[in-house]
């Protein structure tokens, strides 16, 4: 039954015989979605009573299938008049989720109108739940019927080859699961199809290791019995073990029970003697080797050299060994191991092995810096709200670090995580994930070794199973990673640290929940009693406007610290501030009136060329990917678009030498992609990732009058290496880091200075700190600006202010050069000036004048169809729902924008029209729960991107 009502019962009163367990499938998707829970009860078998706990991974029938679910809770009984189905096993020994992440869960769920199924199972890492798939299978072997469709024709063949689930085949060919392809066949006998768990996508990583058991002396006794048979082995052994080692010919014939023959062959080979007995009239055979000869004659000739081979590497090292590295030292195979197992000399064992991704790295140890008085002041307060006792009121435990670029918040963040670890506690420290460089991960690790988990995307799923299993078991106290860190199994938080908080990665999009790690982290903080940091020299407005009404501690910190002092002046260890760097804005109106028609202005030219010459490094920073962004024809003013979202397509080049991903497994699929972007331009639309060939005459009209206008990273690094002869380009964005370890190539390039002009993204903008970095050109600080979003102008804002915050960080000092066609805008004005407190204020009149957050809440629908005159219709169907509760409520602070389509009006073939929710004192969400979505919705909480 669905039980979506029912509070848990009071565990420690009665025996518990009912589990109520979230299952691993979507629910509610006939009736339509709403936001409500999706919790089932389940009996409890006797044999599993007392075993069972919140948070255990379980095996339940559902709907005629066998699925995983998790258990969210315990009662005495069931409801009066209701049968339930008895829950069929555990899935995993010990429960998966704790008491605090169950929780947790539940409050996703509440906040951000999203089904509690999905907030569970975000907490685990792939391959820890299984799912049940349908296998179809092909009968008979016989000719196909001739009164078969083509598409069923083709399914029965790809059935032949092997059974597969219906999940595999949609992803070759959609249309053979459809109905009409597939309900014909399995009536008619010719497929059948099962139900049959899926294999864990991940195990543990067993690797086999040879430990030797046996002593000198064992081994000599055992080794000369092993390897083949051989009568002269028999033979030479028996005289051997004899005293005296002289035995009559009948008599050694007998014992070894061989003929003459062997015995005149090991004479041959000069093993034993064979002479004529004076008393008994007779021959005899006497040893003509020294014991240890003839144990070696003996197993050369049973041919056990191999067996000799794997104990000499065995006995050169003292730890047990690899099988692999004893099987290539030892030039033997398997069976040979088995042999030399099955006599008791060496044994096979299977050792676990933790996939971990910082392996081989070394840190070097460093001593703390000394702080400045500034930093003094931020740190005693944080310091004493760790080491106190729990406050009753939780947010006094939770701070705004607010810094300027440079300033020294990771010193702090480091001593909080220290502090928490000498009281036996543990730290969460979230990073935006483009800024979980190498460089970020060893600041961390330097401090605390062997002590940090890495918790990111580029892991494989068999890193992120062993260190979601290392964290659980407490070998790891120190979590870092992005948003979905706050999800790693910590049993003890004492500190969560959140750095760059004003991030727009820390908010989820794609999927649900799509919640905001920010406020996700103070939940934390609040179910755990840890003290949370949320560190920026750009806050969100949101955070800013709570520290300023008293729900944070504001600490500032306004002056840079000088860090690479010792690579640069010496071994001075007072702390050094030093200024921020000079930024200068040019006015790119009157670099065209000018007559300059280059992306980079003239002052940007002469800059640049003057760091080159100083022999130190430049970053330019563009947000925008490509060569150009549009292309035209000139002649009849068509534009190339995308044919699923009707957006402008962008024209790349062909991939540089140095962009080439170099010792890298790619997939047959891959090679190729790779070889047609190395050898071919093509145009990409940035929304799908569809691409197509770059057109040589006009699709419209046939003329051959093509232009590519705009700008991006690919366009700057052509016009540097044109302009000038010395740089050396790097360029970092998405389509030089797509595979792994990408990222940590390009800043190692550039730190060693193997580069001197880095080109990028947004990924430059977070969290490097590159003493040799004096010099940051903006190209147009416009981009994004107007965009139809109420927080573009804080979006270019805090871009601006990063980015800038690289240069200057040595003693070499550093500039910006921001290049601009409204230098006059607030948001460049204040940027220029690194003041934010002065945007603060100016964005948070516009918000206010607007009723936008953080002075109100926001809910955002998103309706998407294939056809654009039912996307239409729907969301005007939805709009007068939620205008008719929002009457019925009387919620008169509560109102609604739209719908209207989206900035992004169609994209993958869909079209896209969106609703806001937005209330001052009343929570939107509240109107928004009571409405029942049908599939094609999906609700934003608090949306940071309106496009």
């Amino acid at each position: 039954m669905n039980n979506l009502a029912m509070p848990a019962a009071d565990l420690t009163a009665v025996p518990c015989a009912v589990a109520d367990v979230v299952v691993n499938t979507p629910v509610n998707r006939a009736g339509g979605y709403a936001a409500t829970s999706d919790i089932f009860s389940y009996e409890i078998p006797p044999l599993l009573q007392g075993q069972i706990e919140p948070g255990h991974l379980v095996w339940v029938p559902f709907s005629g299938r066998r699925l995983q679910g998790i258990v969210v809770g315990l009662r005495s009984d069931a409801p009066p008049g209701v049968t339930l189905r008895a829950l069929a096993e555990l899935a995993a020994a010990e429960p998966v989720l704790s008491a605090v992440q169950l929780e947790l869960a539940r409050w996703l769920s509440q906040r951000y109108l999203a089904p509690l199924r999905d907030c569970l199972f975000i907490m685990l890492p792939a391959g820890v739940a299984q799912r049940v798939d349908v296998v179809l299978s092909r009968q008979g072997a016989g000719p196909l019927p001739d009164d078969l469709s083509a598409e069923q024709r083709a399914l029965l063949v790809r059935l032949q080859r092997n059974d597969a689930s219906q999940r595999v085949l949609k992803k070759e060919n959609p249309v053979w699961v459809q109905s009409r392809v597939l309900q014909p066949l399995l009536r008619r006998g010719l497929v059948t199809r099962r139900s049959a768990v899926t294999s864990p996508t991940v195990r543990p990583h067993v690797q086999p290791l040879v430990r030797l058991l046996a002593d000198p002396e064992t081994i000599r006794q055992v080794l000369p019995t092993l390897g083949r048979r051989s009568k002269q082995a028999d033979a030479l052994e028996m005289l051997a073990r004899h005293t005296p080692p002289v035995l009559t010919m009948d008599a050694l014939q007998k014992l070894a029970g061989c003929g003459p023959g062997p015995l005149q062959a090991l004479a041959d080979r000069g093993s034993i003697r064979i002479v004529s007995a004076p008393d008994t009239h007779g021959r005899q055979a006497s040893l003509a080797l020294t014991p240890a000869e003839a144990d070696a004659a003996v197993i050369s000739l049973r041919g056990g050299e191999k067996y000799q081979r794997v104990l000499d590497v065995l006995r050169e090292s003292a730890e047990p060994l690899w099988v692999g590295r004893v099987l290539a030292a030892a030039n033997v195979d398997m069976p040979t191991l088995r042999t030399l197992a099955g006599a008791g000399l060496i044994a096979l064992e299977s050792v676990e092995v933790m996939r971990d991704p910082l392996a081989g790295r070394t840190f070097a140890q460093q001593t703390p810096p000394l702080l400045t008085a500034e930093q003094e002041k931020a740190w005693g307060a944080i310091e004493s709200v760790l080491t106190a006792a729990r406050p009753a009121n939780m947010s006094s435990r939770f701070f705004l670090l607010f810094g300027v670029t440079g300033s020294g918040k990771t010193e702090i963040y480091l001593r909080a995580i220290a502090t928490a670890l000498a009281q036996g506690q543990q730290a969460i420290v979230l990073v935006p994930e483009i800024a979980l460089t190498p460089q970020t991960i060893a600041r961390f690790a330097v401090r605390f070794p062997n002590r940090i988990a890495v918790w990111h995307s580029d892991l494989s799923v068999g890193e992120r199973f062993d260190t979601w299993r290392r964290i659980r078991r407490g070998e790891l106290p120190v979590v870092i990673g992005p948003r979905s860190a706050l999800f790693a199994p910590l049993t003890n938080v004492g500190v969560i640290i959140m750095d760059e908080e004003h991030d727009s990665s820390y908010k989820e999009h794609e999927r649900q929940p799509r919640y905001q790690a920010r406020a996700v982290a103070l939940r934390l903080g609040q179910l755990t009693g840890a003290t949370v940091i949320l560190g920026s020299a750009t806050p969100a407005l949101e955070t800013f406007y709570a520290a300023q009404r008293g729900q944070l501690q504001l600490l500032s910190l306004h002056n840079r610290v000088m860090g690479h002092r010792p690579g640069t002046e010496g071994g001075d260890v007072q702390p050094l501030t030093i200024e921020l760097p000079e930024v200068t804005v040019v006015d790119l109106r009157q670099e065209l009136r000018a007559g300059n028609r280059s992306i980079l202005s003239r002052a940007l030219q002469a800059a640049l060329q003057q760091t080159l010459d100083a022999g130190e490094q430049a970053i330019l920073f563009l947000n925008r990917r490509g060569n150009a962004t549009v292309v035209m024809c000139r002649d009849c003013g068509h534009v190339e678009q995308c044919t699923r979202c009707e957006l402008p397509m962008t024209y790349h080049g062909p991939l540089a030498e140095q962009e080439q991903p170099v010792g890298v497994e790619l997939t047959p699929q891959g090679a190729r992609r790779l070889e047609q972007a190395v050898l071919t331009p093509f145009l990409l639309c940035h929304q799908c990732n569809r691409r197509r060939p770059v057109p040589t005459t006009c699709p419209a009209c046939g003329s051959v009058r093509i232009r590519y206008l705009g700008a991006g990273t690919q366009r700057i690094e052509q016009a540097v290496r044109e302009q000038f002869a010395q740089a050396r380009t790097l360029r970092w964005d998405r389509d030089t880091t797509q595979h792994k370890g990408a990222h940590a190539e390009i800043l190692e390039q550039f730190s060693n200075h193997q580069a001197n002009v880095l080109i990028g993204t947004q990924m430059i903008a977070k969290g490097l700190d590159l003493p040799m970095v004096t010099l940051v050109g903006v190209i147009s600080a416009d981009m994004g600006l107007y965009l139809p979003d109420m927080r573009a102008a804080e979006h270019t804002f805090q871009v601006l202010m990063q980015v800038a915050g690289r240069a200057g960080r040595s003693a070499r000092g550093g500039q910006v050069i921001v290049q601009t066609y409204t230098p006059d805008h607030y948001t460049v004005s204040a940027a220029s000036q690194h003041d934010y407190i002065s945007f603060f204020r100016r964005e948070l009149d516009y918000r206010r004048q607007l009723d936008y957050p953080p002075l109100t809440r926001l809910v955002r629908l998103v309706y998407s169809h294939s056809n654009a005159e039912q996307a239409e219709a729907e969301t005007q169907r939805v709009a007068r729902l939620l205008q008719g509760e929002i009457s019925r409520l009387g919620m008169s602070d509560v109102g609604m924008i739209g719908p209207a389509p989206c900035f992004f009006a169609r994209l993958r073939y869909r079209y896209r029209w969106h609703i806001l929710v937005r209330g001052r004192g009343s929570d939107p969400s509240a109107v928004v729960r009571l409405i029942t979505l049908p599939a094609g919705w999906h609700i934003d909480v608090d949306p940071v991107n309106l496009l």
